[in-house]
């Protein structure tokens, strides 16, 4: 077996000191080692460089190369998830569609005729929407002292802010089970994913249309 040193880059160090209250969530620093080591492998000679090389996330190469592979028993193409929940219920995002994870920030109200814009927040020197994400999710408002973290999603003009209850962190694909979305769900449901303890809700932020 191959052992190698990587590096992160100086600029994700920068971001870090330069964010205080934004928290940089495991995606951030995951997506950082994955492109150092893709990078490392496919200069190296055969070995899984070369499937990295057509598109194979490391992860699942990875996990095929150990015998462990994600159940594919549906049409839904398993992922690793930022899991995160709105009051007890369970959510999962790509980790790809978040940006980062921001918290305390102010919410400032604005006239608006949407029911789950909650206002603005100044996120990264730029005025960013804030949407209920009790409302997206489950058509009822929450309380703003129990939804303390703000998931950094795309909106239809650029990223938006979603309120959540809680941020659980990552989970890689290859340790839940998956399942098709059921018929009548909404279209932002993707698919369904699971373990022995709970249920989470795939979604896909782009069929909020916030």
């Amino acid at each position: 077996m191959r052992r190698f040193t990587v590096s992160l880059p100086e600029d994700l160090y920068e971001a870090l000191r330069r964010r205080g209250d934004e928290t940089v969530p495991p995606v951030t620093l995951q997506q950082m080692v994955r492109h150092a080591v893709h990078t490392m492998l496919n200069e190296s000679e055969g070995g899984i460089g070369n499937d990295l090389e057509r598109g194979t996330p490391i992860d699942e190469t990875m996990a095929n190369t150990a015998g462990d592979t994600p159940d594919t028993g549906h049409s839904f193409e398993p992922v690793d998830l930022l899991v995160f929940s709105v009051r007890d219920t369970h959510y999962g995002i790509p980790i790809e569609q978040v940006e980062t994870v921001a918290a305390r920030l102010a919410i400032h109200p604005v006239p608006t005729s949407s029911s789950n814009l909650v206002g603005v927040a100044a996120f990264r020197d730029t005025l960013t929407e804030v949407h209920d994400g009790g409302i997206v999710l489950q058509r009822s408002p929450l309380d703003t002292e129990t939804a303390p973290s703000l998931l950094a999603i795309p909106g239809t003009g650029g990223t938006v802010l979603l309120s959540v209850t809680r941020v659980a962190g990552l989970t890689p694909a290859r340790e839940i089970r998956w399942s098709d979305r059921p018929a009548s769900s909404p279209e932002w449901v993707a698919a369904l994913a699971w373990d022995d303890t709970k249920v989470v809700t795939v979604v896909d932020p782009e069929g909020f249309n916030l």
